[in-house]
């Protein structure tokens, strides 16, 4: 009787202690996976920035616009090196110089281009593929005061 009683104690001892250590491991293993998914991804806000929309030799307005992008930190080689220069100055370049936008005769702005242009121009520039998403905070015309439009 009292074998019958250990056998079934070790049992018991068995099982718990196995279903304990299968979830201590499953748990370890999702929290690596999630530390080195989260680590290498940040996400940053650049600053707000006025582009001149410029017809007929005078500041018809400007745009007035603002990102957040994603970047990938652990391709990132010098933390000297911030791509938040880099995308302001690719979404300035794209702004400034489409002439398909004009606000007299306001149409959609391709977004999707303008997003995955400044993407892949960074990401030249930078010889890597640090940046891997970029949002718009804020994408607006200001009308100039001076000229009518």
């Amino acid at each position: 009787m009292i074998r019958l009683i250990l056998i079934g104690m070790w049992a018991s001892l068995i099982t718990i202690t196995s279903s304990y250590g299968v979830t201590y491991f499953r748990q370890m293993q999702a929290k690596k996976a999630a530390a080195a998914a989260s680590s290498t991804l940040e996400t940053r806000k650049t600053k707000e920035i006025n582009v001149p929309k410029v017809r007929d030799g005078a500041v018809k307005g400007y745009v007035v616009m603002q990102f957040s992008y994603v970047i990938d930190v652990a391709l990132l080689k010098s933390p000297s090196v911030s791509p938040d220069a880099f995308v302001v100055d690719e979404a300035f370049r794209y702004i400034y110089d489409d002439d398909s936008i004009d606000f007299r005769h306001l149409e959609k702005v391709d977004l999707h281009a303008l997003a995955a242009t400044v993407v892949m121009n960074v990401n030249a520039r930078l010889k890597a593929e640090i940046l891997k998403d970029i949002a718009f905070d804020e994408f607006t015309f200001m009308p100039s005061r001076e000229s009518p439009m």
